[in-house]
């Protein structure tokens, strides 16, 4: 499994804040998930790439589009195709 620019990003911004995260990462042999999670006033924010993720890897290819997946609080659809910066802002707006 590798950690994509966009991941490593965004836990480096957390680390910064002081923002506790945890890895909650699935390595499989042929399916693997890259998952950062972490808790803001309440609302629990999940952050994936990997295997079939909005932005990671397409099912068909072994292509990393290297973009982030965020879900809040698992209500709704989660947001695909984003940036580290894309996810900081969904941060700072709660």
């Amino acid at each position: 499994m590798e950690i994509c620019t966009e991941m490593t990003k965004l836990r480096e911004y957390l680390d910064a804040h002081d923002i506790k995260w945890r890895d909650d990462s699935e390595d499989f042999t042929l399916c693997w998930m890259c998952r950062t999670k972490f808790d803001i006033r309440g609302n629990e924010f999940s952050v994936i790439n990997g295997v079939g993720s909005y932005g990671g890897v397409n099912a068909g290819c072994n292509y990393n589009q290297g973009l982030l997946e965020l879900w809040i609080n698992e209500k709704g659809e989660p947001t695909g195709y984003l940036k580290a910066e894309d996810v900081i802002k969904e941060i700072e707006n709660v």
